[in-house]
């Protein structure tokens, strides 16, 4: 007996494979319409620096630690407070508003504040000391409407601002400036 199937069957079997397909990727298509419809936008961590805040991308924050001294290091940038150790490894820790070029506030207490340690993007790890960290909070995508927007006008423009994350009425989150880490990071080691 044949096992092949006749031609009447091979040709509903390729049309139901050619079907099949077709609804896969219809499926695969609406998931992923979905999926990008469904972001309310990028989660950050809101620091404060003095009377400014700052948005870091969680997915980028590796720990946050309260302040701690750090040894300084002699012709280093401005902008790196010292070295720390942490967990065996030293970490270069550096003050936001320096970073970013901004006064730092007179009445800042040695020991007060918090670090932000970074995920290891880069071959040194690295720190950031901020006042306070203030919580998480969703700032618009890349491609959302305004996220290229001027961030500050007085000194930051999109050096090392990716964007500007206004306040929402319906979460009571104050409006933040969503920093961009990497040319942030450029800016300031080698």
């Amino acid at each position: 007996m044949d096992a092949r199937p006749s031609a009447p069957e091979r040709s509903r079997s390729r049309k139901s494979e050619r079907d099949l397909k077709a609804e896969r990727a219809a499926a695969l298509a609406r998931r992923q319409a979905a999926a990008v419809g469904a972001v309310d936008g990028i989660d950050h961590l809101v620091c404060a620096c003095g009377t400014e805040r700052y948005g870091i991308p969680l997915a980028a924050v590796a720990q946050v630690l309260p302040m701690r001294p750090s040894t300084p290091m002699p012709g280093a940038v401005p902008a790196l407070l010292g070295l720390i150790a942490l967990s065996g490894r030293i970490v270069g820790v550096l003050g936001l508003a320096r970073t970013l070029g901004r006064p730092e506030p007179p009445d800042a207490e040695l020991g007060a504040g918090h670090l932000v340690v970074l995920r290891a993007a880069q071959a040194q790890p690295v720190a950031l000391a901020v006042d306070r960290v203030l919580g998480i909070a969703a700032a618009p995508g890349p491609s959302a409407a305004g996220a290229t927007a001027e961030a500050d006008p007085a000194g930051l423009g999109n050096a090392a601002a990716s964007g500007y994350a206004p306040a929402s009425a319906r979460d009571g989150r104050p409006d933040f400036v969503v920093v961009d880490l990497p040319r942030l990071l450029r800016r300031v080691l080698p």
